[in-house]
């Protein structure tokens, strides 16, 4: 598969590039910070005519993984008092329209077999008292697959939803704090990346052929 994968420098997107490329496919990355991908270009998902140009140079694309994600630390333990409406927009805008961008500057890439994935999370379909920004640009992830599945058919779009994956977050909060994400969670413990990037993994390729418009939870049982 040609794949491309946003947030490519990422905890999650790395981890993605790196399994596609272990399995023969040819990467593309598209990020701020420098990845593992085959060909790499720094691009803000902001930028569209940076990634109008990416689109025009790749080519034909199979898969679409749009891993990247507003992360700051600041955002994620303020509480409804102490955020402000701009707060949420601007998570909203990298998250959301950020996504919107890159499937509106690929489109003419994707073939009819093609799959695109978004990356959201539990918490925009149950919420949480941390991280609110984040929470509503997931959930509004959320109902842009759903909306694109129908929209964009045969081209397949579904997302992911992702419960605590150990990545960078991870150090913003205490060790009893990750107690407590661990234990909100059926399994017990945070999941690993790898195990995130294999969902997506599966979403983006033929063995998920008949499968679109799709929320697949992975969050080790936290929103049973």
């Amino acid at each position: 598969m040609r794949i491309v994968v946003t947030g490519a420098s990422g905890g999650i997107g790395g981890t993605l590039v790196r399994l596609a490329k272990s399995r023969g496919d040819y990467v593309v990355g598209i990020s701020r910070e420098r990845s593992d991908a085959d060909v790499h270009y720094r691009c803000d998902v902001l930028d569209v005519a940076c990634l109008r140009g990416v689109a025009e140079e790749v080519g034909r694309v199979d898969g679409l993984a749009l891993a990247h994600g507003h992360g700051e630390e600041g955002l994620w333990k303020r509480d409804v008092a102490s955020l402000s409406a701009e707060d949420l927009l601007d998570v909203f805008r990298v998250d959301v329209v950020g996504s919107f961008n890159a499937v509106k500057a690929f489109l003419p890439a994707l073939g009819p077999s093609a799959s695109v994935v978004l990356v959201a999370s539990t918490p925009g379909i149950v919420g949480d008292r941390y991280g609110i920004p984040y929470a509503v640009a997931k959930g509004a992830l959320i109902a842009l697959a759903r909306s694109l599945a129908k929209a964009l058919a045969p081209i397949r779009v579904n997302a992911v939803a992702l419960g605590p994956i150990e990545t960078r977050w991870t150090s913003w909060v205490t060790p009893e704090e990750l107690d407590e994400f661990r234990s909100r969670t059926v399994l017990r413990r945070l999941g690993r990346p790898e195990e995130a990037a294999e969902a997506i993994y599966w979403l983006l390729s033929p063995a998920s052929s008949y499968v679109t418009g799709h929320v697949l939870v992975v969050d080790g049982g936290e929103s049973l």
